[in-house]
């Protein structure tokens, strides 16, 4: 069975314009490309990469957004945009799940995440006018095949973001492998590089008190919630791994607070990124509620399994699953 994605074939048809002059249609590995244009994607494919987005989240306790819009592009052969600004959609039900659990269960700054949010709203709408660019950009001849120039950059952006996540977890894992055999690890270079930015004494200085930050600048908050609403915009992450160690390293948040403060924060700007990307027609709502189903049972079932996965070996396994994604990435680039 497959599902019709209209916002998506709309950018099909304008990406790809030769693709309605064909007289058969194109079958990829997941999805149907009809002779008029239209895409049609497994629901079967989406249901288990739903399922597997989830379960990935739940059963390492570390976010999976960063995998979601590349495979949808790659699975499903959905146009970058639309993956991005579904991907942001369906992050507002997760966020607000979220949210829902860890109600009661730490402290939220708000007065942190709404400083947060504003930084983040100028980086989303950046975010979204650099994909507009892409969107409208039109084509380019690479190897003998003409691609859009969104694709490629796109494709760029997601390996190289996926590589460097990838090594940051490698080198973490083994750190931690260290450390279990009484290796002392070395002070890591975030935190020495946070210490030193919170001695910045540019104006206005504000405090945080539930956060227990006495003064603190507030060009560095826009700044941490720029750089992740840009993320947000331009690439459909959540932004969590940049913000909660900026929160800790950087602005000295404890560890309890800027978990809490770090879904209040999520929750908002997810809530905006997809305004903003509706108006630009950016979200296919069929697609927004499989992932949401999908990705939420996923993730209880990951929650289940997570007690048997404890360790820093276990996180190995999510690093070989990154750089296999990114193998992929590249072999669909090259053979389509």
């Amino acid at each position: 069975m497959s599902i019709p994605l209209p916002t998506a074939s709309f950018w099909i048809k304008y990406l790809h314009p030769e693709i309605v002059r064909l007289a058969e249609p194109v079958v990829g590995w997941f999805y149907t490309i009809s002779p008029s244009g239209e895409l049609s994607v497994s629901l079967g494919a989406l249901t288990i990469l739903g399922l597997f987005i989830g379960l990935m989240a739940g059963s390492f306790g570390v976010g999976s957004g960063f995998l979601m819009t590349p495979l949808l592009n790659l699975v499903g052969n959905i146009p970058y945009n639309v993956a991005i600004g579904s991907d942001v959609a369906h992050m507002v039900g997760s966020a607000t799940i979220s949210q829902m659990r860890q109600r009661g269960m730490g402290y939220v700054d708000y007065k942190l995440g709404l400083l947060l949010f504003v930084g983040s709203v100028i980086g989303v709408e950046i975010g979204v006018f650099l994909m507009q660019l892409l969107k409208f950009a039109g084509e380019i001849a690479v190897f003998g095949h003409d691609l859009s120039l969104m694709q490629l950059i796109m494709t760029l952006v997601f390996a190289l973001l996926l590589g460097w996540i990838g090594l940051m977890m490698y080198r973490e894992t083994r750190a931690s492998l260290r450390m279990a055999t009484g290796v002392t690890a070395p002070e890591e270079p975030m935190a020495m590089a946070g210490s030193r930015l919170q001695t910045i004494n540019l104006p206005p200085m504000i405090a945080l008190p539930v956060s227990g930050v006495e003064s603190i600048s507030l060009w560095l908050i826009i700044g941490v919630g720029l750089a992740s609403g840009l993320l947000t915009g331009f690439l459909g992450v959540s932004g969590a791994f940049i913000r909660m160690p900026a929160m800790i390293y950087v602005l000295g948040v404890p560890t309890v607070v800027s978990i809490g403060t770090n879904l209040f924060e999520l929750l908002i700007l997810a809530l905006y990124a997809t305004f903003t990307h509706s108006l630009a027609g950016n979200v296919d709502l069929p697609l927004v509620i499989v992932l949401l189903i999908t990705t939420t049972v996923g993730n209880q079932i990951g929650v289940l399994l997570q007690k048997r996965l404890v360790g820093p070996r276990s996180l190995q396994v999510y690093v070989v699953i990154i750089f296999v994604t990114i193998l992929l990435m590249i072999l669909k680039f090259f053979f389509g």
